[in-house]
């Protein structure tokens, strides 16, 4: 044969000899155990991460087949396994495909004779620990888990970094297993040492007053030392709005004086921000809004924001100045001013409004006092005039559950009041009490159930001189799906609606997720504005499509009057948060 070819046989030989080994197709069963334990015998198995070698050969298969058992048992020993019946078979079933298989029986689980767990006298004062202790995952008597303890390891570690515990050590950490006996013994000994405490802060910022900043700090100096409790620091700077970067970093450990300092670095937001925006509602029509807001008037927290939108059926303007008291996460002061034009088939309004507010946090509840001062020019069936009105008020507000925006469990509750009298300042006497609720909680993985309520009364010697901006209305995308915005009340004798006195709507709703983005819904809503609760109640209901777009949770629905006798039908668009 010349060299030539030869070379080439050689060459051709060396190029496929590998594509031809790597056609050999070899299934690997695994019976007798769950899935968790036959997933870990995987892992050990040579065999199975070696079964696509392109080098794969017989010889190999069959070395790689004995080595199982012992492979097998490794593999069941963190769950408590030693004493493991391995049957093992391997056929040839075709000339390129093979089959082995192993029948796993576990055997006896090998149980904790002892357990001995102990940490220091001070960590078993904490409750953080405590509650670890309580909820330890190994016991004398139970199966030994070699996982579940280098989980406790893990957690005890963890929780002490956190917890201050700059010095925690194990004094003892072993497990001695006892094949004769046939049982774990657990030494487990942890040692706190000191627990650390939170030294001085340091901002670091030239921005704000530091007295400001201070009652941001949800601990004092020398309080026992949480890693949460930065946590909360940074998310409350980030909540501010004064600031584009917050970062809460603890220091090196003082051992001297058993003190953790911390360093928080700001950057300053822009002095000025604004925002566009555009949409649509079929109460509203087509919309948009332009937002300036200034974070930061001066160094000691005071901030503007101002508004202007714009829709089909009117426009408001309003402005607010707002001042930190108290604790500044959650109270303040804010003086405001607006003007209000709204144009609907049932009345048309100019309300200018000046006022102030006091918002805080009373535990789990929102509250906030009022007064303002409104004028009106309205009109609304054949009730004409300008009003004026000196309104003191209070709200009670609390939502449960992760988010606002979307969430599959969540609550809304809230209830207000409000009034004037005619001998001080305004010009006809009222009293207001109105409240709503709304609850969404899971059905399954892809369902929600949406029900809301809402209901309202006024207290007047003279209904027909209040302004539309105090009287109740009812129909629209957020209220009784099937009727125009507005156009549930009482009427007058030239049949305007007019408003009512009082309000009553309900609405349950079923929503099912087609994907992430996706959902449809079927509703039925109930309510109407009223001069009496003893009045009749309008009816709707409809199906409807649900996207949750980037800018929030969008709302198409098709609704009929079903109370009505011509059944009239009706689109509703709506977006906005689910709580």
């Amino acid at each position: 044969m010349p060299i030539a070819q030869g070379l080439a046989l050689a060459l051709s030989i060396g190029l496929f000899s590998p594509m031809l080994l790597a056609q050999m197709d070899i299934d690997i069963g695994v019976s007798g155990v769950d899935k968790i334990l036959e997933n870990n015998i995987r892992l050990f198995l040579s065999l199975e991460q070696q079964k696509k070698h392109p080098l794969m050969s017989e010889g190999r298969l069959r070395r790689l087949h004995k080595k199982a058992p012992k492979e097998i048992t490794r593999a069941l020993q963190p769950y408590g396994y030693y004493r493991p019946l391995i049957k093992t078979e391997l056929v040839q079933t075709s000339d390129s495909h093979w089959r082995a298989s192993y029948s796993v029986d576990q055997g006896p689980p090998l149980l904790i004779g002892e357990f001995d767990f102990a940490i220091s006298e001070e960590m078993a004062e904490d409750p953080a620990f405590r509650q670890l202790s309580d909820k330890l995952p190994l016991h004398k008597g139970e199966i030994f888990n070699h996982l579940e303890y280098e989980t406790i390891k893990t957690e005890l570690a963890r929780l002490a970094a956190e917890r201050g515990y700059v010095d925690a050590r194990f004094t003892e950490h072993r497990v001695a297993i006892d094949l004769v006996a046939y049982e774990a013994r657990i030494t487990l000994h942890y040692e706190g040492g000191r627990r650390y405490r939170f030294g001085p802060v340091r901002l670091e910022q030239d921005l704000l007053e530091p007295q400001l900043l201070q009652r941001y700090i949800p601990f004092e100096h020398d309080s026992p030392y949480r890693y949460d409790a930065l946590i909360d620091l940074q998310q409350a700077l980030n909540d501010s709005n004064y600031f584009q970067t917050v970062e809460v970093a603890p220091g090196q450990p003082q051992t001297d004086i058993a003190e953790i300092p911390v360093t928080v670095a700001l950057t300053p937001r822009k002095p000025h921000r604004y925002s566009l925006g555009f949409g649509y509602g079929t109460d509203t029509g087509a919309r948009t809004s332009f937002s300036w807001e200034v974070p930061r008037v001066n160094r000691h927290g005071h901030r503007i924001n101002s508004e202007a939108k714009f829709s089909e059926i009117g426009y408001s303007l309003s402005a607010s100045y707002r001042v930190p008291v108290l604790n500044p996460r959650t109270d303040q002061m804010i003086y405001n001013i607006a003007q209000v034009n709204e144009k609907t088939d049932v009345s048309d309004s100019t309300v200018r409004t000046i006022g102030v507010n006091r918002n805080r946090n009373r535990g789990p509840w929102r509250e906030s006092l009022s007064l303002t001062y409104q004028e009106e020019k309205f009109v609304v069936g054949s009730d004409r005039g300008v009003s004026t009105l000196l309104m003191p008020g209070v709200n009670w507000s609390r939502s449960w559950g992760n988010s606002s925006i979307f969430t599959f469990d969540g609550l809304r509750f809230d209830i207000g009041l409000r009034g004037a009298r005619e001998d001080f300042i305004s010009d006809v006497s009222f009293l207001q009490l109105q409240g709503g609720i709304k609850a969404i909680n899971r059905l399954g993985q892809r369902n929600r159930l949406i029900t809301r309520g809402r209901i309202g009364t006024t207290w007047t010697e003279d209904f027909h001189q209040l302004p539309s901006s105090v009287r109740f209305f009812a129909g629209g995308a957020q209220s009784v799906r099937g009727f125009a915005y507005q156009s549930l009340g009482p009427r007058d004798e030239g049949g305007e609606v007019i408003g009512g006195n009082h309000l009553m709507v309900g609405s349950i709703e079923f929503e099912h997720s087609l994907n992430d983005q996706w959902g449809a819904a079927a509703f039925y809503d109930v309510g109407k504005a009223m001069d009496s609760f003893a009045d009749k109640l309008e009816r709707g209901a409809g199906l409807g499509i649900r996207w949750r777009s980037p800018v929030g949770p969008v709302r198409i629905d098709l609704a009929t009057a079903i109370s009505r006798d011509d059944h009239p039908w009706r689109l509703h668009i709506s977006i906005g948060p689910d709580l």
